[in-house]
């Protein structure tokens, strides 16, 4: 724990997944830049090192939703119609209707928990501010981004994208570190 980047996480499996992970990015920077590699190739070690950095994100939010979340919070809430009567028929695709509208909680298993449900979460129970939620959900954009069959064209990524990625960990961390 003493070398751990993330000694603030008591979860020991967390942390050191976590420890290397971060190893797994420390490795794979010096290719981003090697003139050894064609830029396909670099913009491919960007790719990798910015879904680890996500996880990494996720992972430190998880450890705050640890901490911050009991179970019984662990929460969220649909409104469901209850008892629908169809008062009037206009076409196939719209009725006039009256029913019971009900809130129905339900228990989020927190292990299903993905980092844009984790940041929206953290953000209604204001736990993250807006402008953190807002960064959070920029590097989930780029991780998801790399979904490679929603795109027309081969995504390139770039160094400035992968320093975005890591200033967006970096307040993440020192957020948690300072919130936990």
């Amino acid at each position: 724990m003493m070398n751990s980047r993330f000694s603030f996480v008591q979860n020991n499996i967390l942390r050191q997944n976590m420890d290397e992970t971060f190893d797994h990015i420390m490795a794979l920077i010096p290719f981003t830049e090697s003139s050894s590699y064609n830029s396909a190739a670099k913009s491919s070690f960007r790719k990798t090192i910015i879904i680890y950095t996500a996880s990494i994100v996720e992972a430190l939010l998880f450890h705050l939703l640890e901490k911050k979340v009991s179970e019984h919070e662990l929460v969220t809430n649909t409104w469901e119609l209850k008892n629908k009567k169809v008062l009037h028929i206009i076409s196939n695709d719209h009725q006039i209707v009256a029913g019971d509208y009900k809130k129905i909680q339900h228990s989020i298993d927190k292990e299903k928990l993905n980092l844009g449900q984790i940041s929206t979460f953290l953000k209604s129970k204001q736990l993250i501010k807006k402008s953190l939620f807002k960064e959070i959900d920029e590097i989930r954009i780029m991780r998801n981004d790399q979904h490679i069959g929603s795109h027309q064209k081969v995504k390139s990524y770039s160094k400035q994208e992968l320093d975005r990625a890591f200033s967006i960990a970096s307040s993440v961390r020192v957020f948690v570190m300072q919130n936990i």
